[in-house]
């Protein structure tokens, strides 16, 4: 998922660019945002390389709450 590692560098090192995409009200809303930004910034990543990223997060955070 090079496309998705390469904007979560340019987020985790710019606090603006966080921010921004924490007001995010929702998920449609912040997909979308992600994917302009990215584009903005020369980061191409495609909406299914997006879905796949939170779909993996969420079975990740699933996984760890179903072991207790």
């Amino acid at each position: 998922m090079p496309g998705f590692q390469s904007f979560l560098v340019l987020v985790l090192g710019d606090p603006a660019l966080r921010d921004e995409l924490l007001k995010m009200p929702d998920l449609p809303s912040l997909k979308g945002r992600v994917l302009e930004l990215g584009r903005e910034r020369g980061v191409e990543i495609s909406e299914d390389e997006l879905n796949t990223v939170i779909r993996n997060n969420r079975r990740s955070w699933l996984e760890r709450w179903a072991d207790l």
